[in-house]
């Protein structure tokens, strides 16, 4: 079962398989000639790589947010650790 909260990296993985045996079926079942399979491999082989390449922009993406989400938190946390000691003295 696919969960919600499952890291891109394995959703890449799902990603990758299904387009390597899909791959593996078009060649068993390819009706034209080796030269023309090489061209439509080659094809998709530079799908695949736009692909990969959209997916890995998006996880860089989304650890830089997140990295600002979590440096924010912290500078929100130490901000009220500090108004907290000067209220104390």
């Amino acid at each position: 079962m696919y969960e919600e909260n499952s890291s891109p990296r394995s959703g890449f993985k799902i990603f990758a398989v299904g387009a390597l045996i899909g791959a593996g079926i078009a060649l068993l079942y390819a009706p034209q000639s080796g030269k023309e399979t090489r061209k439509l491999m080659s094809k998709r082989a530079k799908l695949l790589r736009d692909k990969a390449q959209v997916t890995v922009e998006q996880a860089q993406e989304f650890i830089k947010d997140r990295t600002a989400d979590v440096a924010s938190a912290f500078n929100s946390g130490k901000e009220l650790v500090e108004q907290t000691k000067h209220k104390k003295s």
